[in-house]
């Protein structure tokens, strides 16, 4: 596979990662019992369900985002919407806690990190068996991070992993294997860097950890699409793969000899749904135990008496994204400017989130990245009006701008509308086209037909997530944004060790942003999952693609 190619597959999954709708956080209360109204939808069809033996524990989720239904990959390297999933099966070195605030041990039990903060040593745990009942060796992880460099497959922590020493090497195919990656015996594992790397767990805890003996045999080039991943794929954690019917689902089982003790489940089975409304419509129904909400449907679900919601901050922004390929005014930061002061953010999240958002100045969801004193961009035309006039530019010159989005719930329809009227107020004339996810994927990333775009980018627990999307060289970067100064400060971050001095170099970073609007950032949501309240012992917290957080999932049962 050519470097562009790698670069245009990585770059897919890396924004379908950002492009997630992820909800929750454990702050649910049981709700008043009243029944709630049905949904106002023409629904697909329920998909299919395995037979369910009685006395069985079986809790059935749509854990996916409206962005990427149906699933198009069973793999966990590529897949898009609630790729966390994946966890249930397999495990990773290290995790977030469930408030997803500080990284706790996962495969790994401990580590630490020389004084010259480069080399970093893994301690795995011992007694950790495969589905298949072999043990889990540094092997496996030193196996799953050269598969995920590999320029061959796609994986979305390709980019993140090439700070380790020799990684390009291996990657530009000057090396057979990653010199900074050591097994020093069965459990001990060693990673060295090329320079300080403070958010080297943070990508570990994003880093599938796979069984090398039953994958080493499959070509690289074929690691993408093999069958392995809708068969029989083969993890450490608490379900092993059972079946997987394209469209309709995928069932796990309970893995007995799972190392934080046997689930209480006999089965957790995950439903595919064309889109959120019918998923919500299953719910109501009892089909399913678990989805997904948005902030209109709130205040009816919160009637349900069989429900549970769980809200909390989405750590996914959204933004609109300009292609400057499509008209080369969209490459200048003033236009930009302009966009997002005609754009009326307090009354769309007043009137259309209920209040359940907040706006942002970058990309960063946590405020602690916020510098006081940043442009804000508070709503106003007459100066959006001015910008463009300052550019030389008239509106009515500017023809049909086109903005599409892979949301397709009600609420982003109507968020869309109004940006729409905001825009035609300042002459700017704008056509909504709603698609579903693969419509919209194939639009931005293979074709390059997209002209303007309402989507979502997660930032999550560090902020050098941002890297992904504004570094000047990587592959995430779509439209090829580049700024020396942008560049400095995130390679300044991803360097620094102590946390003070982090944020104080992320905070410039967020201004560089701010200035520049490479997207143009709009606000983070609250997101909310709804569970059924015959599901004990459940946690949920918003993280992109769902989370790499213990969610104790061993400990779910079904209590009726």
């Amino acid at each position: 596979m050519s470097k562009n190619n790698r670069n245009l597959h990585w770059r897919r999954r890396q924004a379908l990662f950002g492009l997630l709708i992820v909800c929750g956080l454990l702050l649910g209360a049981c709700v008043p019992a009243a029944a709630p109204a049905t949904p106002e939808t023409s629904a697909e069809p329920a998909t299919a369900v395995p037979a369910v033996s009685a006395g069985e524990q079986v809790m059935v989720g749509a854990w996916v985002g409206p962005c990427c239904n149906p699933i198009e990959y069973v793999n966990p390297l590529s897949a898009g919407g609630g790729y966390h999933w994946f966890n249930k099966i397999f495990g990773h070195l290290v995790t977030y806690n469930v408030e997803y605030t500080e990284i706790i041990p996962d495969l790994a039990e401990s580590w630490s990190i020389s004084d010259d903060s480069l080399t970093w040593t893994f301690n795995l745990r011992e007694g950790v068996t495969w589905h298949d009942g072999s043990p889990f060796t540094a092997d496996d992880v030193i196996f799953s991070i050269e598969l995920c460099v590999d320029p061959n497959t796609t994986c979305w922590q390709a980019g993140p992993l090439a700070v380790i020493e020799g990684a390009q090497a291996y990657i530009d195919g000057d090396a057979g294997t990653i010199g900074g990656l050591v097994a020093v015996d069965e459990t001990t594992l060693e990673i060295t860097t090329d320079g300080p790397t403070a958010p080297l767990l943070d990508v570990l805890a994003e880093t599938w950890i796979l069984h090398k003996a039953s994958m080493q045999d499959i070509p690289r080039d074929q690691i993408d699409n093999t069958e392995y991943w809708r068969t029989a794929p083969i993890g450490t954690g608490p379900f092993k793969f059972s079946q997987y019917v394209e469209g309709q689902y995928i069932e796990t089982v309970r893995f007995d000899d799972y190392w934080r003790g046997a689930p209480k489940l006999d089965k957790l089975i995950r439903r595919e749904f064309k889109d959120p409304a019918t998923a919500l419509l299953a719910f109501d129904a009892g089909e399913i135990d678990f989805t997904y909400l948005t902030a209109d449907e709130v205040e009816r679900e919160s009637q349900n008496p069989n429900a549970v919601i769980h809200p909390g901050p989405s750590q996914v922004d959204n933004a609109l994204t300009l292609n400057p390929e499509f008209n080369p005014l969209f490459g200048e930061p003033m236009f930009r400017q302009a966009i997002l002061y005609a754009i009326d953010r307090k009354s769309i999240i007043e009137s259309i989130y209920k209040g359940a958002a907040e706006p942002v100045p970058c990309l960063y969801g946590n405020p602690i990245y916020y510098p006081d004193d940043i442009e804000q961009y508070d709503y106003n035309p007459d100066k959006a009006r001015e910008l463009l006039a300052e550019l030389g530019v008239d509106p009515a010159t500017l023809g049909t701008i086109i903005l599409d989005t892979y949301y397709n719930d009600q609420l982003s329809a109507d968020v869309m509308t109004v940006m729409q009227a905001n825009l035609a107020d300042i002459g700017i004339n704008v056509e909504l086209m709603p698609l579903d996810g693969a419509a919209w994927s194939s639009r931005y990333y293979d074709q390059g037909d997209s002209q303007m775009s309402f989507i979502g980018g997660a930032n999550g627990a560090d902020p050098n997530r941002a890297v992904q999307y504004f570094y000047s060289t990587s592959p995430g970067n779509n439209y090829k944004y580049a700024n020396e100064e942008l560049d400095r400060l995130l390679d300044q971050g991803r360097q620094e060790m102590d946390p003070a001095a982090r944020t104080a170099i992320y905070q410039e970073a967020c201004r560089v942003l701010g200035q520049d609007q490479p997207w143009i950032f709009l606000w983070q949501t609250v997101r909310y999952g709804i569970v059924s309240t015959r599901v004990a012992n459940f946690l949920f917290t918003p993280a992109a693609g769902g989370g790499s957080y213990y969610d104790q999932a061993e400990l779910w049962e079904i209590v009726e």
